[in-house]
């Protein structure tokens, strides 16, 4: 059987995820950190990281914040994720 294309939002999200694991690899910052950090519960950075489709703005801003993402890489996401 041949492999499906994915779609365009599971793109996005890919994206998104790997920008934010990148992130929190170069700032070596495991989840409980990045949730001490950002005030984000553990539980819920592991559901929003399982469906990013559902991760709430104010909550990707204390993210990139707190893994000090470059203003390009935030543009980027603005370009190709949301």
């Amino acid at each position: 059987m041949p492999k499906l294309k994915i779609s365009d939002r599971e793109r996005q999200n890919r994206t998104l995820i790997a920008i934010i694991q990148s992130g929190k690899t170069m700032e070596d910052i495991n989840m409980g950190k990045l949730s001490k950090l950002t005030g984000i519960p553990m539980s819920t950075l592991y559901q929003r990281f399982g469906m990013p489709e559902d991760i709430r703005l104010g909550e990707l801003r204390e993210i990139l914040r707190v893994l000090k993402i470059s203003e390009s890489e935030k543009e980027r996401i603005g370009r190709e994720v949301i």
